[in-house]
């Protein structure tokens, strides 16, 4: 018996102990023609592709500046960067909480293959739209989070009711098919950024975003030119940067590992491999923990004015 026959017959063999257990019994794994391996598969696939989460949604609900406030009102203040810092680091775990809440209610209590976590576009909205860039905004952080209070009351009252599947029936069907796909490419965007990605695009001034992908030393930042800039050098600069200044277009390494990752996985996909998906993000995974690379803005802190990123 060979190596591959040896995994398959332990694969039937948990397959089948964990089927005529509590477990198996209780998901229904007989009735819904469901393997634990199958399933282990497809949980270790979707923690995978949503682990981004706990990067993304705390770097961006850290942008509004959350409770953080100034002595002198400046938002750029080494202390107020200080605060930003800490409660972004507070999000983290408040994000993986909130995901591992929702998860585990809805697969005991809805019985559903389906995992939850903080939705990507509603914390953009409320960063960037409603509280603005670190307070920038015309409504303040603390009533900003008010409102979502009040909006997930109501949000809880309209699923125990039923009126939310009828409100999702009234909408229109174009919108409901058009809604997911425009998600998806928000977050395709995310990916392609340095901050969230793999850096193909950067800042642009005409076109909002080009082709970048240029190594950190090549990386001009991109600044408010105010009157305060222009008159007493006071200038606000942010994580947004060029490469057309000093070149280096496409030379990144993180990026092109990151589309070494993409082809791995598409190719895999394309002989219809199952673990397409947990085979290129771990591997990629594992190449960047490897080689140390600087790129984790988890844990990272402002150093003389400029963001300093490194793995702890």
């Amino acid at each position: 018996m060979g190596w591959h026959d040896k995994m398959n017959a332990f694969a039937e063999k948990v397959n089948s102990s964990v089927g005529n257990s509590f477990v198996g019994r209780f998901f229904e794994f007989e009735t819904r023609n469901a393997t634990f391996i199958s399933e282990l598969r497809g949980a270790t696939a979707t923690f995978m592709s949503m682990a981004y989460i706990l990067a993304v949604n705390p770097r961006i609900l850290s942008d509004s500046g959350g409770p953080c406030v100034d002595a002198d009102g400046n938002p750029f203040s080494d202390a107020y960067s200080d605060c930003v810092e800490s409660i972004r680091r507070q999000y983290v775990t408040s994000t993986a909480i909130a995901s591992l809440f929702g998860c585990v209610a809805m697969g005991l209590l809805a019985n559903l293959p389906i995992a939850l976590a903080p939705g990507m576009g509603m914390n953009a909205y409320f960063t960037y739209s409603v509280v603005g860039f670190r307070g920038s905004g015309n409504v303040s952080f603390q009533a900003a989070l008010t409102a979502v209070l009040i909006e997930g009351a109501i949000f809880l009252f309209l699923a125990v009711t039923g009126i939310r599947y009828a409100i999702i029936r009234i909408i229109p069907e174009p919108v409901r098919h058009a809604t997911p796909p425009a998600i998806g490419c928000f977050l395709a965007h995310l990916g392609l950024q340095t901050a969230e990605g793999i850096g193909v695009v950067v800042s642009d001034v005409a076109t909002a975003v080009t082709l970048g992908a240029c190594p950190p030393e090549r990386r001009t930042l991109m600044v408010a030119y105010t009157d305060e800039c222009r008159d007493d050098g006071i200038c606000v600069f942010s994580d947004a940067y060029t490469c057309d200044v000093l070149g280096g277009v496409m030379t990144s390494a993180r990026t092109w590992v990151g589309i070494l990752g993409f082809v791995i996985m598409a190719v895999m996909l394309a002989y219809k491999e199952r673990s397409a998906f947990i085979c290129g993000i771990g591997l990629i995974t594992v190449t960047r923990w490897f080689r140390k690379q600087h790129s984790d803005y988890i844990f990272s802190r402002y150093t003389r004015g400029r963001r300093s990123l490194r793995i702890l």
